[in-house]
């Protein structure tokens, strides 16, 4: 399980969750561009550092749901990922 935070808007208003998702539930994971365009010129009112970035994470469809978009970067989202796969070793 890895906690991720997501951005969401409602009606004018943006707001961050945080969400704890399986990580062996996520399919994919790619670049938002629409959310990190909308950064960049000044439309999310978070006061979020300007060089955040935004993925869409799209899930298996097993798990209930289809996408979210979370704050990092792809490769920031698999890194936790891959830091919370325990791993058996063989010796």
């Amino acid at each position: 399980m890895i906690e991720l935070i997501t951005i969401s808007k409602a009606g004018e208003t943006w707001y961050l969750n945080k969400v704890v998702v399986n990580s062996q539930h996520i399919a994919m994971v790619v670049e938002s561009r629409d959310h990190n365009r909308l950064l960049s010129e000044g439309k999310i009112d978070l006061a979020l550092d300007p060089h955040v970035q935004f993925s869409k994470v799209k899930m298996a469809v097993t798990s209930g749901f289809d996408e979210f978009v979370a704050v990092g970067s792809p490769s920031t989202i698999m890194e936790k990922m891959n830091r919370n796969t325990k791993q058996l070793l063989k010796g």
